[in-house]
């Protein structure tokens, strides 16, 4: 049976053997990570939209600082609006290829001044394409939740 999420007012269903990982105070309420079976993640947090581009740069910095040769694209994906932002970065960790996927789901009513959903999904390779029919349904829960 499925478990819920519903906080900071996003909702969606998720596989019960994940775990919601523990935040630090420091981190606000507006986030939350979910920990899988693999080592992977997936992680959310609501933030204004003028704050999208500066967090994607400082994650792809952070990436590209401890991994050499960050390979980055941009995709399209079925279950979220046309043009939603979804970045793919692709690097070595060991001998592991490690996907991370970041996208940016628009919230509320497109004025311009809303919240943004900045969504990462990241695992090894293998773990993260038998995962991705599962990020892909929530991600479709959240974007049809707008």
């Amino acid at each position: 049976m499925p478990a819920q999420f519903d906080s900071f007012g996003v909702r969606f269903l998720y596989p019960d053997n994940w775990t919601v990982a523990d935040r630090g105070e420091d981190e606000g309420d507006r986030g939350a990570t979910l920990d899988f079976p693999g080592g992977g993640f997936f992680s959310l947090e609501l933030t204004g939209t003028e704050a999208v581009g500066p967090l994607i740069d400082r994650i792809v910095s952070t990436i590209a600082a401890d991994y050499e040769d960050l390979e980055r694209e941009d995709v399209t994906l079925d279950v979220v609006p046309p043009g939603t932002a979804v970045t793919d970065l692709r690097f070595y960790y060991l001998d592991l290829l490690i996907v991370s996927r970041i996208a940016v789901l628009k919230r509320g009513d497109g004025s311009g001044t809303d919240d943004v959903l900045l969504v990462q999904m990241q695992a090894e390779s293998r773990d993260f394409d038998k995962n991705e029919p599962v990020f892909d349904a929530i991600l479709k829960q959240i974007a049809d939740a707008g």
